[in-house]
């Protein structure tokens, strides 16, 4: 945006630091920090010590952020999340797709014991920043088969990348009924201890185990998880699989219940295959059969569990009238929680049977008087419903894509309380929600202030009119605290739409998105796991630091993808269908040469390059 005037430095040089602090807390983009800091020396000094930590947690607070001590990492970490968040908004994508390279006989057919049909990719990823080096672990689950891949960057790119294939046949895993189920990679403070890193793994066939796949035992099993004979529930498969770093508490979901193993300070998951002994078993502290509770809705069976809190377990069911479970974590085992946003019918709930197919918790602590326990869920209705347990309303507030409108979602993953991505039950495709909440950096305001509205105009499926403003001012005024037309608008919700992601990988078409990962809330690379393949989902500027080394001697081969992205609207619910009678223009990227030479490549228009139509500026002109 435009100073409304020039700032005087010797002025601002003798203001008190308090103040300064304060002044630098209301500056709304990186470009104003940069040229507070370069207007004196004692004000470099000030933004570099303390101003850049500001304006990022101010910014940027609904993220976990690492912890730093060292100035220059704010400042950093300031451009990262600011290049991050433009490229969100203007759908500056990078796909890549890993899949393990085919193994066929001379003449060209299928070896016989290869699956027929290729398992479906279970994926988690973590990342931990270790001084100047950023640590990134992927593991996945690939039918029977668990491969992880190690990669170290120095924030500009890769400097060493490694992988590990733990073949399910080496434990006597088969195919299919040994598949992957659920992964979940633990840190070593989970277990009280400093080691490698570990992940558990779950099965269809019910085996639950601590695996290492770090650098001195991998692909040791660690420790088995398993329920005595006794146990009113049984581990005849694994559905999910979640951790609280808190409490060090691993729960479990079979098909009719839930487990709680502990992982904290346990002598038999530090010292595993000491002696060449046998890893060992641990049993359940407590268990609970969802089946057995008295007065409880019939269920088909458990479909995902997430934590609330490290007291309270969220539980979605499938096909049950009342789909949607909360657990109590007790000191004498589990109880079914009865809030009263369960209690009773109304619109989206009613006596139908319905399935609750992913659960995501989201963190509010960063709202002002957030707090308890908010959870994201989707049903098989197509939509994603925000529920704050604590509030007496059944749903706070309803999300759905406004052109698939009862396409329901396997997965979801969130970026803090800016926006969260879903992946479709039905297709290889991936949706982009805005939370809608009040967000603390725009990018779009540090570009230059102009009298017209954002371009191009977005063209939602819902027959909607662009929103009115009357105001043509073709400059911000600060001091009256009035914005530009363009300025004002571009932080509208009609010009901020969801949108679909059609991933181009064709010989996937059919395949849904089984799950979704994303190592931190600073990185810029999230995964998608598919029916044998794994998709990186890497944003434009990151992509340096997420490319693959040359000489790393990966296991799956990767590839580029160039997608198709569909604006889909403000995610609102949809009551009425009729008003869903607009098909949406679809962009598909183009990285030709030429196609990033033209004038028509304009910073201000609502899209990345890639996307843009260079006939768009033959009719428009800023």
């Amino acid at each position: 945006m435009s100073s409304p005037r020039d700032i005087d430095a010797s002025k601002l040089d003798t203001l008190p630091t308090d103040i300064l602090l304060i002044i630098l807390g209301y500056m709304d983009t990186a470009r104003s920090i940069a040229h507070l800091s370069a207007a004196s020396k004692g004000l470099h000094q000030l933004v570099a010590s303390e101003g850049w930590r500001i304006f990022v947690k101010s910014r940027f607070s609904s993220l976990t952020l690492p912890p730093s001590d060292r100035d220059e990492d704010w400042a950093e970490l300031a451009s990262v999340l600011t290049a991050q968040s433009r490229d969100w908004d203007r759908r500056a994508f990078v796909f890549h797709s890993l899949a393990p390279p085919e193994t066929r006989r001379p003449n060209g057919r299928r070896r016989r014991e290869d699956q027929s049909i290729p398992g479906n990719i279970i994926v988690d990823a973590h990342l931990t920043r270790n001084g100047r080096f950023d640590e990134e672990l992927v593991v996945w689950g690939a039918g029977e088969d668990v491969i992880a891949r190690m990669r170290k960057s120095d924030r500009k790119k890769v400097v060493t990348e490694s992988w590990q294939w733990h073949k399910g046949s080496e434990s006597s895993f088969t195919s299919g009924k040994d598949d992957t189920t659920a992964i979940s990679i633990i840190k070593s403070d989970s277990l009280g201890c400093d080691d490698d890193m570990n992940v558990v793994v779950g099965r269809a066939n019910g085996d639950l185990r601590l695996l290492s796949v770090g650098e001195s035992k991998p692909g040791q099993t660690l420790t088995h998880f398993q329920p005595s004979s006794t146990s009113p529930v049984a581990q005849n498969e694994i559905r999910a699989v979640d951790i609280s770093s808190e409490s060090g508490i691993m729960a479990a979901s079979s098909r009719e219940g839930v487990l709680l193993y502990p992982l904290r300070n346990n002598e038999q998951t530090q010292n595993p295959l000491e002696n060449g002994t046998e890893p060992s078993n641990i049993e359940p502290t407590a268990s609970f059969s969802l089946r057995e509770t008295q007065k409880s809705p019939y269920f088909d069976y458990v479909r995902s569990m997430k934590y609330l809190s490290k007291d309270s377990l969220a539980v979605g069911l499938n096909k049950s009238l009342d789909p949607l479970r909360v657990l109590d974590i007790t000191p004498t085992g589990l109880e079914v929680s009865s809030p009263a946003k369960f209690m009773g019918e109304d619109h989206y709930i009613g006596y139908n049977v319905r399935t609750v197919r992913a659960l995501l918790p989201v963190d509010v602590s960063s709202v002002a008087s957030g707090g308890g326990n908010v959870l994201l869920s989707s049903w098989d209705d197509g939509t994603i419903r925000l529920q704050d347990l604590r509030s007496p309303s059944p749903v706070d507030r309803i999300y759905q894509d406004n052109f698939e409108v009862a396409t329901p979602i396997n997965a979801l993953i969130s970026h803090g309380l800016e926006r969260f991505v879903a992946g479709s039950a039905y297709s290889h495709m991936l949706k982009v929600f805005d939370f809608r909440w009040t967000r603390g950096y725009h990018h779009t305001d540090s570009l230059p202030c102009t009298s017209t509205s954002p371009y191009p105009t977005p063209k939602p499926p819902t027959i909607v009119n662009e929103p009115k403003h009357h105001d043509n001012r073709p400059l911000c005024d600060h001091v009256s605290d009035q914005l530009c037309r363009w300025h004002t608008l571009s932080r509208h919700d009609f010009y901020r739409p969801n949108c679909n992601i059609y991933l181009p990988f064709r010989n996937y078409a059919s395949s849904p998105i089984y799950s979704l990962a994303k190592p931190s809330d600073i990185s810029s690379t999230l995964y998608a796991g598919l029916s044998g393949l794994l998709v990186e989902f890497t944003l434009k500027s990151g992509v340096q630091c997420a490319s693959q080394m040359p000489n790393a001697n990966p296991l799956y081969v990767r590839q580029t993808g160039k997608v198709a992205i569909l604006e889909t609207g403000d995610g609102s619910a949809i009551s009425d269908l009729s008003k869903c009678q607009r098909v949406p223009e679809i962009r598909r990227q183009s990285f030709s040469d030429t196609e990033h030479n033209g004038i028509w490549k304009r910073k201000q228009h609502r899209l990345d390059e890639a996307l843009q139509d260079p006939h768009e500026w033959q009719v428009r002109a800023f």
